[in-house]
């Protein structure tokens, strides 16, 4: 018996639909927009926070940066370190590279500066960076090309370089081979080893690697380092790791404690943290402005479904005077209303997936769909028709079949 009223109920309720297309169309658009642009937008958020924590990692791996100077945040990209007072000694790098590798795998010295940088008739300004041989290990920027310098080349402080991709581009014709090739930097020639990876960035790209001993031989003078890269063994031991080369950094500094030293560590971790926090709050905020557009269509549905009882409100009074109950009424005008929401949010999961897509494929934009956000969006696309519509049906079931009867 029950079974009969549910489908009596439907039958009923598809066909006010389809004889009302156009009306049921714009009462299930809400719902539509709503539910694809949570899917849409979450999926951009997930994809911005992927793509932030993907850059992070082309950083490096585990990465930890002993910096001169006083503590200026967690930054692990600052390349330019003309402007800081090297304080960073020998010693320092000796007891880093000293470590068991079961707590630091490599360690390398980096100073920078700018560099006015010709070859032939051409010339560029670019960032010159001296550091050691395990750069391109700890920071995951190898050379596409030729070759890093060696340790050969390092301990003989030998003036040799290995060039960013846009030095390349500035200063050498397509196609041509740099290596072996001497340019000048600040008026000393360098011999070209190789050509880096290109990172798509114009910091990475326009950067001129060259051994620190050469570095502090002909650019800085001086026998100090701006910072030190450090790549950790673990990420889970990475704040302990951080704590035993702060205390062993300031006893060899013979500093009291971290308020006073003339050094700081950055932390991957610490980075990485923020711009989680950061792009999941972000997200949260896009899928909240999405999930009002949700609300505005349940206002929507229960709009036109109040307006559908008073246009039907005879027809309500002769199926009461044929015998239907309060709550066969009810029934069918709470389904007519879920019918229009998960109408809507079906095909409003259809839209957002596709939205996500174009947005990669023609915006350039990253995504990343959640199969969370597809249920919670259509769960709640569910819940907007039982609520909204749940008291135009009410109203309805409430109606008196004579007075029903007598409406024109």
């Amino acid at each position: 018996m029950k079974l009969f009223k549910f489908r009596e109920s439907l039958v009923m309720s598809l066909r006010s639909i389809i004889s009302n297309k156009v009306r049921s169309f714009l009462t299930a658009l809400g719902v539509m927009i709503g539910v694809a642009a949570v899917i849409a937008l979450v999926a951009l958020g997930n994809g911005a926070q992927k793509s932030v924590e993907g850059s992070l990692q082309s950083l490096g791996s585990n990465l930890l940066i002993l910096y001169s100077g006083q503590p200026k945040g967690s930054s692990l990209v600052r390349r330019n370190t003309s402007s800081i007072v090297p304080t960073i000694t020998r010693d320092d790098l000796e007891f880093l590279q000293g470590l068991s590798s079961e707590i630091v795998v490599l360690a390398t010295p980096e100073s920078s500066t700018t560099g006015q940088v010709k070859f032939a008739n051409k010339n560029t300004v670019a960032t010159v960076v001296g550091t050691g041989i395990e750069y391109p290990d700890i920071r995951n920027f190898h050379p596409i090309y030729g070759e890093f310098f060696t340790d050969m080349d390092l301990k003989s402080r030998k003036p040799v370089a290995v060039i960013g991709a846009q030095v390349y581009k500035d200063l050498f014709e397509a196609g041509a081979d740099p290596v072996g090739q001497k340019i000048r930097i600040n008026g000393i020639g360098y011999r070209v080893a190789g050509i880096m990876e290109e990172k798509g960035s114009s910091t990475s790209d326009g950067q001129i690697f060259i051994p620190i001993t050469a570095f502090q031989r002909y650019i800085s003078g001086s026998d100090k380092f701006a910072l030190v890269n450090i790549q950790a063994a673990s990420l889970d031991n990475m704040r302990e790791v951080q704590r035993a080369i702060e205390d062993e950094i300031l006893r060899l500094h013979k500093l009291p404690n971290m308020d006073a030293a003339d050094f700081y560590i950055a932390n991957q971790l610490d980075l990485l943290a923020t711009v989680q926090g950061v792009a999941t709050t972000f997200t949260l905020l896009l899928g909240s402005i999405a999930a009002i557009s949700l609300m505005v269509g349940g206002i929507g549905i229960m709009n036109i479904m109040l307006v559908s009882v008073t246009e039907r409100t005879r027809e309500i009074g002769v199926r009461m005077a044929l015998g239907a109950k309060g709550g066969d009424i009810l029934s069918q005008f709470l389904t007519e209303a879920i019918i229009l929401s998960v109408g809507g949010g079906l095909l409003g999961i259809i839209i957002g997936l596709f939205a996500s897509w174009a947005a990669t494929r023609f915006g350039g934009m990253a995504s990343v769909i959640s199969i969370d956000s597809i249920f919670l969006a259509f769960g709640f696309a569910v819940m907007t028709g039982l609520f909204f519509g749940g008291y135009p049906a009410y109203r309805a079931s409430k109606l008196d079949p004579i007075e029903a009867l007598r409406y024109e």
